[in-house]
C-alpha cells in the first residue's frame, strides 16, 4: 500500500513539475514578445524621447557603409538579385540531371523556367557594378541555353555537356564583371530535386 501511495505521490509531483515548467515557459514567451523584444509602445507623453530615437536611428551606418561596397544605386530595392541567381542556379542544376537522362521536356521546362525568372529581372532592371544584368544575359546566357535545348533535342549528349559547360563559363564572368567572382558554380553534385525523377522511364 505505501509502495502504491509512494508511486501517486511521485507522479503527483511528476504532474506539478511540468506544470510548473509549462508555466515557465509561458511567462518567458510572453516576456520575449513584451519587454525583452521591444515590442511595448512608447508612452504617448514622451514625443521627444521618440523623436531622438529616429534620430539616432538614421544616424546608425547599415553594415558595408562607406567600405566602397555596393557605391551606386541598384535594383536591390525592387528585385533581390541574390534570390532570382539563386533560382536561376537551382534550376539550371536541374537541366544537368534531366540531360543526362535524355528527359527532353523536364530540360524545356526547367529552361522556361529560368526564362521566366529573367523576364522578372527584365522589369526590375538590376545594373550591377556597371553590368546591366538583363542584357548580359540576353547577349550571353540565353543563346547558350537555346544551344543546350538543341543538343538535347538531337540526343548529343556530348554537345549537351559541352553546351551546358559554356552556360557556366557565362554566369562565372558576370560573377567576376560585379565582382562576385567568390561565387564560382560549376556541374552540380547532386540533384536539387531529390523527390522528382528525372529519368523518362
Amino acid at each position: 500500500m505505501n509502495e502504491k501511495r509512494m508511486m501517486v505521490d511521485a507522479a503527483g509531483d511528476g504532474a506539478g513539475l511540468r506544470g510548473a515548467r509549462a508555466l515557465v515557459a509561458v511567462m518567458v514567451l510572453a516576456w520575449a514578445c513584451g519587454a525583452g523584444m521591444g515590442c511595448e509602445r512608447a508612452p504617448e507623453s514622451q514625443p521627444e524621447a521618440r523623436a531622438t530615437e529616429v534620430e539616432a536611428s538614421e544616424a546608425t551606418p547599415e553594415p558595408g557603409d562607406g567600405e566602397g561596397e555596393h557605391d551606386e544605386d541598384h535594383a536591390h530595392d525592387e528585385v533581390h538579385l541574390g534570390a532570382h541567381m539563386f533560382e536561376i542556379g537551382r534550376r539550371y542544376a536541374a537541366v544537368w540531371y534531366a540531360g543526362e537522362a535524355g528527359n527532353k521536356a523536364m530540360v524545356d521546362y526547367q529552361i522556361h523556367e529560368i526564362e521566366e525568372v529573367i523576364e522578372e529581372l527584365r522589369e526590375a532592371q538590376p545594373v550591377e557594378e556597371g553590368v546591366d544584368v538583363v542584357d548580359y544575359f540576353d547577349r550571353s546566357v540565353l543563346p547558350g541555353l537555346e544551344k543546350v535545348e538543341e543538343a538535347i533535342e538531337a540526343g548529343d549528349s556530348a554537345t549537351f555537356e559541352r553546351e551546358y559547360d559554356a552556360v557556366i563559363a557565362q554566369c562565372n564572368a558576370c560573377h567576376t564583371a560585379t565582382k562576385h567572382a567568390f561565387i564560382k558554380i560549376g556541374r552540380p553534385a547532386f540533384n536539387p530535386y531529390a523527390n522528382v525523377n528525372m529519368d523518362t522511364k
